[in-house]
């Protein structure tokens, strides 16, 4: 959830809204002896302390991660959530949105020390977009319950007090992002669409045959690229936009081959003109807008969920527990993360650049 939004699986007035409705009880539960934190990582060391980055992973056990540093030492926060986490958003330090598989939307203002239920739908959800303190949108389909297969988008633009849906019929929607309040981009498997008023409509811009889209990502209303694979071939296929969506070039990703579906693009992020699209063989990247790519090497785990700080400061989850990180841009990636912070995989981060606390 870049953007300079970052958002991982991912970037994303709450004050009103926070202040008038309590925590659910049903979805938050307080954690006896208050937040956990230690810089011991039993995969390996973690990078040096990075003053200013911050990051948030949900996952699979229902909990919630964050470092202000880059990842040198994280806490777990003063809550976990009964639901597992299915995507999580923030649009700066202070600001963040988080969906659960059990149809859940919350909302925090202070960073994730507490957070609000704004939103209890009856979606199974897939991903999560904000852009801004007002401003969220959530992709799912059919009933949590009754897993429904009617694909639809959940928008709000007042910070969660009121909500309006749109419904895509069978359409098995993947991603969505936005750049800001207006301008955003959705995917279905073979499908890209674009909005110039924050969702109210869609226009269908693109249509790939024989693939699966699994990530968009946007750094300014402008430019965006799409990730995903052929599924022919388990090649991967980045595309470019320079116009927010309404045209799309396909980038030639000249990697050396790394097996059966090795290469399988999984999640995009961007910052800067630099790209990195998760995959199991590692890290495809470019620093070059997707010119030119190289397969970056990973320690441990297969990279799932990715988020970029900035052009340097990318961190990502991995299936097999491990959190990745690297402070210059993946040339070089650290795997580390306790083993009682991971008792079962991370599934979705985000991160954004920030003043140092």
């Amino acid at each position: 959830m870049d953007r300079r939004i970052r958002r991982a699986r991912g970037i994303r007035a709450f004050g009103a809204i926070l202040a008038g409705v309590a925590l659910s009880a049903a979805a938050l539960t307080a954690c006896a002896g208050g937040a956990d934190e230690s810089p011991a990582h039993p995969f390996g060391p973690p990078p040096e302390a990075s003053p200013g980055i911050h990051a948030w992973a949900v996952g699979e056990a229902g909990g919630l991660l964050v470092t202000a540093d880059g990842g040198a030492t994280w806490s777990r926060q003063r809550f976990y959530l009964s639901q597992r986490g299915v995507d999580v958003a923030f649009t700066d330090v202070a600001t963040g949105w988080l969906v659960t598989d059990g149809g859940t939307v919350l909302a925090t203002t202070d960073g994730g020390a507490e957070w609000a239920v704004v939103k209890q739908t009856d979606l199974a959800v897939k991903a999560l977009a904000a852009s801004s303190a007002t401003c969220a949108w959530v992709v799912g389909s059919g009933a949590a319950a009754a897993g429904g297969d009617v694909a639809t988008v959940l928008r709000t633009a007042d910070g969660g007090a009121t909500w309006r849906r749109t419904r895509f019929g069978m359409a098995q929607l993947t991603d969505v992002v936005f750049a800001d309040d207006r301008h955003g981009l959705l995917l279905a498997l073979d499908r890209i669409w674009s909005t110039t008023d924050g969702g109210r409509t869609w226009k269908l811009r693109k249509t790939v045959p024989m693939t699966v889209l699994t990530s968009v990502t946007m750094t300014d209303v402008r430019h965006a690229w799409v990730a995903g694979w052929d599924t022919q071939t388990g090649d991967p296929l980045v595309f470019t936009s320079r116009d927010g969506g309404v045209t799309w070039r396909a980038l030639r990703l000249r990697v050396s081959p790394a097996g059966p579906g090795a290469l399988q693009a999984r999640q995009i992020a961007a910052a800067a003109g630099h790209l990195w699209v998760t995959c199991p063989a590692g890290v495809l990247a470019s620093r070059d807008g997707g010119r030119s790519w190289e397969l970056q090497q990973v320690p441990a785990g297969r990279p799932a969920a990715i988020a970029a700080a900035d052009e340097a400061h990318v961190l990502a989850t991995t299936e097999t527990q491990p959190i990745l990180a690297s402070v210059d841009g993946g040339a070089v990636w650290l795997a580390f993360g306790r083993a009682d912070f991971l008792e079962r995989p991370l599934v979705a981060v985000a991160a954004v650049a920030g003043p140092a606390q």
